[in-house]
Formats: C-alpha cells, structure tokens, sequence
C-alpha cells in the first residue's frame, strides 16, 4: 500500500491535470488526463505567434461568448483532474497511514476546488461582462452622414470688434486722462492690453449652462477641426491638413461635456518600420476601402479624388484648393463617425488666421490660462509664418491671439499628444 497524500494528488492536479495522477502512480491516466490542457497550451502558442492581429480577433462578442463556455468546460475538467487523482492517491493509502490525515483531507480537497473556482470564476466573470458589452454595442452600421450644408453657412472668421458685454468691464476715464476699468457684476477688474483692450485681472468663472435645453437626443456632437493652412480664405496652395481633430460630445440635459483628440498620424501603415497603432486600427472610407496615409491627409486626398470619393460630384482636384469642399469634409466626418461609433451633427473648422481671429473677438482679446507646466520652442512660426519665440512658464496669465495659437501648437518641445492635451486645456 501507498502512503502518497490525497491532498498533494489534487494540489498537483490544479497546477496542471495529470501531475496528480503521475504522483499516484497511475502514468498512463496522467496521459490522458494531461491532453486537454496540452492542447490548450498549443493553441496559446499558436494565437501568440499570430500577433495582435490573432489577439484582436478574440474582442468580439461571439469569441468573448466562446471563452466564457471554454472557462467553463476547463472548470469542471480541472476540478475532474483533482478528484481523481485524489481518488487514486487515497485508495493507495495503507489502512494505517493516519487516520487525522485522512479525516482532514476532505475539508483540504474543498479548499483546493475553491481556489479552481475562484481561478476560473474571474475570467469567466470578465469575459461575460466583456460579452454583453460587445452584444450590447450597436456599432456604427447607423452612422449616416449629416446633409451638407457647407456653402449658405460655412463663415469664415473675420476680424471685427464685438461690443464689450454688460457682465465684464467697461472703460470710463479719470481725472488723469488713463483709462481704468469701472467694476464689472463679476467684481473683476481690468487693465489694458497690448493694443489698449480691457482684459479681466483674474481667470473668470466657468460659464452658467444650466439652463440650456436638452436636444432631440440629448447630445451635441460637434467635430472641431484646426488646418494648418494661413491663407485668408481657408486654404493653401497645397490644399490643408487638418492637424487638430477633435471630437466635442455636449450632453445638454446634464450640462456635460467630453473632448476627444484623434491623432493627427494615426494610420494603419507603419512609418520608418515602426508601428505606432495596432494592427486592427484602420481608417475607413464610404467607397468600403481604409485611407492607407495619415488622417491629416485624409481631407486633402478625398478632395482630389473625385472618383474615389462621393460629395461634390464633378469637380475635380481644384475642390482642395476650396474650403467648403464638401468632398473632404464628408470623407473627414465618415471615418471619424466611423471610428467613433457617434453621428456627427456638424463641424467647426478654422485655419490659423481663423484661430487668431476667434481669440482676437473675445472679450479683452485674449484668454486666461492658468498653465500648468513650463513651454518653450524656438523653431515656432505663428499665423503670419514669421518665427515666434514661444517662452511659457507655469501659472494663470493672460495669453493674446498669437499666445494662444503657440501654446495650442506648439509641439518641438514634446510631442502631438501632449499638444492634444494643450488644445483640449485651452478650450475647456
């Protein structure tokens, strides 16, 4: 008779089926037992030299569904593996091998199948959970396309002067002949900017939207997109890219809202060998095929292809010297509703003379930015293409026109992601 432990069998069985059965005594069932799970391993192997693409297939719902049911199925074939071998390790005992040994092991042999269900269970708890959220996601097979409107409404910003609001300052004169800033409801006070334009002493207080009303579905998506054009009529020569795309999703109901950055590189090529997303990012497009280059360039190459892409049916690349060129943008609106899985209601587009032009007609003609963290570039060339020296040290400070498009900008010092970020802190 044997005096192997019951309990080590099923312990060795949890760690991988068919050890317990080894240590039992029993090769040939250990065999057997061990078979699923190598199978198991092989298929992971497999899956992991597959790359992400192989990885990725596995995020939908029908393959989340399928690993709960395998989690499962491995559950009661790892608990099967403990019984029996602990089965075969307690028959082999001799009569006399302790009696308080054997009268424990059943409580030990319950805790070990705890700890089975607490390693399957948590998997199979998220892989369910992953399950409905997949069911649940509608996808974007209802994305449609707004009507374009862009020749009747599309305004390009203009420089003009906006009368100064009743709640900010309002400049009376003094004895001395300076101008000062009389109180405002705000109780903020003024001085005089660059150009003798009042401007508030201290960051104001976030507007009041509690009594906006909700919309027809409760939302504001709205895509915010920044070229880089410096042309006074939208675009360049060589047509724009818009290298700020963002998405601005205002839940009105709730007076909340979110923005949401695409990156300007964003492609499913990789650049210089270097893959930068993951393979199963794509940008696609309403002819059914992805835009291989970079989605800065998607608005440029649908606004020279007539053929490729639907929208302003006729007209040839000429459309992407054209700023209201509803081909680009439709291409633009497509793939960023597509990727987003959320029906765009309109766009917002300016060039860098634009920008400057909104920051110039705001009150005092600037904004206040309390930075968070230093900036400086010194290879930075403003609205004008004249170099501009950008210094930013941290703290609240009144940026003007040009300030504020170099901070939104700028990116020598860091990176595009951390001007996503800069972008998103200067518009909330």
């Amino acid at each position: 008779m044997s005096t192997r432990s019951p309990v080590l069998a099923a312990f060795l069985s949890l760690v991988f089926p068919g050890l317990g059965q080894i240590y039992a005594g029993r090769t040939r069932r250990a065999v057997i037992w061990a078979i699923p799970m190598l199978v198991a391993l092989a298929a992971l192997v497999v899956l992991l030299l597959g790359g992400s693409r192989a990885i990725d297939s596995l995020l939908t719902a029908e393959a989340a569904l399928t690993l709960v049911i395998l989690d499962a199925a491995f559950f009661l074939y790892h608990v099967g593996a403990m019984v029996d071998a602990y089965g075969l390790a307690r028959r082999g005992q001799s009569p006399d091998s302790g009696r308080d040994r054997v009268r424990g092991a059943p409580v030990a042999l319950a805790v070990l199948v705890a700890l089975a269900i607490v390693l399957h269970g948590l998997p199979g708890a998220y892989g369910f959970a992953y399950y409905q959220f997949a069911s649940s996601y509608k996808g974007t097979s209802d994305v449609v396309i707004p009507p374009a409107s862009f020749a009747p409404q599309t305004l390009l910003p203009q420089p003009s002067v906006l009368q100064t609001p009743a709640t900010t300052p309002s400049l009376v004169a003094t004895a001395s002949g300076q101008a000062t800033a009389a109180p405002s409801p705000l109780t903020a006070t003024a001085t005089l900017g660059p150009a003798g334009s009042a401007k508030p002493s201290a960051c104001p207080a976030p507007p009041d939207l509690s009594n906006w009303a909700p919309g027809a579905d409760g939302r504001l998506n709205i895509l915010l997109v920044g070229s880089d054009s410096r042309s006074d009529d939208g675009v360049s020569a060589a047509s724009l890219r818009t290298d700020s795309m963002l998405l601005l999703s205002v839940d009105v109901a709730d007076c909340k809202a979110a923005l949401f950055s695409f990156p300007r590189n964003m492609t499913d090529v990789p650049a210089d060998s270097v893959t930068r997303y993951p393979d199963w990012l794509y940008i696609p497009t309403e002819n059914g095929q992805h835009y291989n280059g970079y989605l800065f360039g998607l608005w440029r190459d649908a606004a020279a292809s007539p053929s490729q892409y639907p929208g302003s049916d006729g007209i040839g690349p000429e459309c992407q010297k054209q700023f209201d060129c509803e081909r680009g943008w439709r291409a633009l609106t497509y793939a960023i509703q597509q990727m987003s899985g959320v029906n765009i209601d309109g766009v917002i587009a300016v060039n860098l003379k634009g920008f400057v032009d909104i920051v110039a007609n705001l009150p005092g003609s600037g904004v206040w930015l309390d930075i968070p963290d230093a900036l400086q570039d010194d290879a930075y060339y403003n609205s004008q293409q004249q170099l501009y020296a950008v210094d930013f040290q941290p703290g609240c400070q009144f940026l003007g026109p040009e300030d504020t498009l170099a901070y939104a900008r700028s990116r020598h010092q860091d990176s595009d992601y951390q001007r996503e970020r800069r972008q998103q802190f200067v518009l909330q």
